[in-house]
């Protein structure tokens, strides 16, 4: 049995429809996903099992989460993350089991029909210690910090993330997209796809864009495998910045780097750049709650696009979202934009949107894309 879900997605409702949505438990999932149950699913294993992963049972699985959600010790999003790790390893074990001809079989499929039940709408949205309290914005004088110790401190970690900042303010990719994104000339075509003439009967120029890999597409989180943004109404300034972080990452690009996950390339890339501001703002007084990080530029690209007058339709075209409602939910607001920065979805791209929303129309016909998703857990 199925359950539909605002995304599109089929939700398995017992352990066997889990089991026989795909050749191998698991196989829908992207890397990262599969990394993160696995972290989950160990962590469980240092509080039930002594740290033995192995011995880890389906009992201890269910009795895990139902005290964790029963104490209120752990926040909405946490649970549903647990929740959804918990049932990821029932599943890929019963499968193992069945393959085997084990008579085990029944006290996984009574787990995993007993993980379904735990319900985590009493918990609280956040906690204090989660990341949500982290700044959703990159305002102006937090660049200008940096900049000013750039100057200064011989950090090539510090350079490099200024350098990322002053083109993801102006982008908003996922830090990781921008080692397959690349600059194009952006051929205009009209209704039937044939490149556009000027009144003249001339070719209409082309324009340069930027084409960047959905790095979320594998997990129906973007809106299709890559999406095009337009640069041609871009200052020359704003440009040369967007050319010059993607010239350090041509710098940075190795056969290897390339075959690494997406939180391998974080910690790889990103972590050092990371704490080379924090480290500056620190030194500049910023209290911990309110550090702006790397991914904040992301948020405040998002908030500069809607004070620049995007529908939201634009804006998930911009940023790779599967739904129009990601953007309002998750990242920052229009309040805290600044205009004459944003640029452009391509056509294309605004049609991939539209046919997501289509397509989940015609999967669920009470569904409009505009509407709250009934599914809470909607991620960015």
């Amino acid at each position: 049995m199925y359950k539909q879900s605002f995304d599109g997605a089929q939700r398995a409702l017992d352990l066997l429809s889990r089991i026989g949505a795909e050749e191998r438990v698991g196989d829908s999932l992207a890397a990262d996903t599969v990394v993160l149950y696995t972290r989950k699913m160990r962590q469980l294993a240092k509080r039930a099992a002594n740290g033995d992963y192995n011995s880890l049972t389906p009992e201890m699985v269910v009795r895990d989460l139902t005290d964790r959600v029963m104490s209120q010790r752990i926040t909405r999003i946490t649970a549903r993350v647990e929740k959804s790790a918990y049932l990821f390893w029932l599943a890929e074990k019963a499968q193992t089991l069945m393959d085997s001809g084990s008579n085990e079989f029944g006290r996984y499929e009574s787990a995993y029909s007993d993980l379904l039940l735990i319900e985590t709408k009493s918990l609280q949205k956040r906690s204090d210690n989660t990341s949500d309290r982290k700044l959703k914005a990159f305002p102006d004088d937090a660049a200008a910090i940096l900049e000013k110790a750039a100057l200064t401190e011989k950090s090539v970690s510090l350079l490099n993330a200024l350098l990322f900042i002053r083109a993801n303010l102006l982008i908003g990719l996922r830090p990781t997209e921008w080692f397959h994104a690349q600059l194009i000339d952006y051929i205009h075509k009209d209704a039937f796809g044939e490149a556009k003439r000027n009144s003249d009967g001339s070719l209409e120029p082309p324009s340069t864009a930027l084409e960047v890999l959905n790095a979320k597409n594998s997990s129906v989180r973007g809106n299709s495998d890559r999406r095009i943004i337009l640069l041609d109404k871009m200052s020359d300034h704003h440009l040369a910045s967007v050319r010059q972080w993607l010239q350090a990452v041509e710098r940075m690009k190795t056969d290897d780097l390339l075959l690494l996950s997406e939180s391998e390339l974080n910690r790889e890339i990103f972590g050092s750049m990371q704490r080379a501001i924090r480290r500056t703002f620190t030194k500049a007084g910023w209290t911990d709650k309110m550090l702006p990080s790397l991914y904040s530029t992301r948020h405040q690209a998002v908030a500069n696009a809607k004070a620049d007058g995007q529908t939201p339709e634009m804006v998930a075209a911009l940023f790779g979202h599967s739904s129009t409602d990601t953007a309002r939910r998750h990242y920052g607001k229009k309040y805290a934009g600044y205009t004459g920065r944003s640029m452009r979805a391509a056509p294309e791209s605004i049609l991939a949107v539209r046919a997501t929303a289509a397509s989940l129309q015609r999967q669920d016909p009470w569904l409009k894309s505009e509407q709250t998703p009934r599914n809470p857990t909607a991620q960015k």
